[in-house]
């Protein structure tokens, strides 16, 4: 009943996980692993090539480093896919995504979060449950993109949209890339009543926003896309907070001046362009540059 897509680079945490799965998903499955040790390839044509392999109608796609808690987990995938409406599932999403380059996440907004998080500095673990409608108690809740440490969808879904693997030829940006195909003619969401452990943390990293500025571009005249139509208010508020977490990560990867100054331009000078946060954030970008300071104010229109 359902194809699960690994690309692997461990062979002692594809042993692990693909015990696990046998003891938990309890429906039909077939295990589907692209051993990437040598092929090097990218995770977009990596998942590609796993999802023409498979026989089932339902494809997850998920890393090696996870490990499920909720036991029949199989069926609940099965139930969260039958309406015809739902194209993608995750256990993490944000119902916001801006132009300005960025993750998954809503920014301004509580995402949608629902997973067992392991740290190793110090070593421990924490359940993160989050959710911005916690008077909702569906177990399914609709977000524009996902976190691709594990996602399911169906073939139908997947005969129209496949991982981009020319433009996005790395490690990076497959999920949310992915999730905007799925948006346009899905729901996307997040469940909650599947329970996994994730072993490793997410970093930046200067491909991952080389990626971030790929997806940006490719999606400028979609974006931004939320799961409820905003006042201008609040998608001005968006965009310039997605802004100045998009400049900090510039500053913290130690992007030089002139590039940071470059891509400060090209996604001010759009729809949510607004002087009084131009004005402040370009000061910003000086100050922050040449270590007068360490943070800015929140930016609230």
């Amino acid at each position: 009943m359902i194809s699960i897509i690994i690309c692997s680079i461990d062979p002692t945490a594809l042993e692990k996980v693909s015990d696990n799965i046998a003891t938990t998903i309890s429906v039909p499955f077939e295990l589907i692993v692209i051993d990437n040790r040598d092929a090097h390839l990218g995770i977009c044509a990596a998942y590609n090539s796993g999802a023409a392999k498979a026989k089932y109608d339902i494809f997850c796609f998920m890393h090696e480093d996870i490990s499920f808690e909720t036991i029949g987990w199989g069926q609940k995938v099965i139930d969260h896919l039958r309406p015809v409406t739902r194209g993608l599932i995750g256990l993490a999403g944000g119902s916001i995504k801006s132009w300005v380059p960025s993750s998954w996440s809503s920014l301004i907004t509580s995402s949608e979060i629902s997973y067992i998080q392991h740290f190793k500095e110090p070593k421990r673990q924490e359940k993160i449950l989050r959710t911005d409608s916690p008077h909702d108690n569906a177990m399914f809740k609709k977000v524009v993109c996902i976190d691709g440490f594990w996602m399911c969808t169906k073939r139908e879904v997947f005969t129209k949209y496949t991982f981009d693997a020319s433009t996005l030829t790395g490690f990076h940006g497959y999920d949310i890339d992915f999730s905007l195909q799925v948006f346009t003619g899905y729901d996307v969401g997040v469940v909650f009543d599947i329970m996994v452990h994730h072993f490793s943390e997410g970093s930046y990293s200067k491909s991952w926003m080389e990626t971030a500025v790929k997806i940006s571009n490719k999606w400028e005249e979609k974006l931004p896309l939320s799961v409820k139509v905003l006042p201008k208010e609040i998608l001005l508020r968006q965009h310039w907070t997605a802004m100045k977490n998009f400049l900090d990560k510039l500053l913290v990867l130690k992007y030089g001046l002139p590039q940071i100054i470059q891509y400060y331009f090209k996604y001010s000078f759009k729809k949510y362009f607004y002087w009084k946060h131009f004005l402040y954030f370009f000061r910003y970008i000086f100050l922050r540059y040449f270590g007068k300071i360490n943070s800015a104010e929140e930016i609230i229109s």
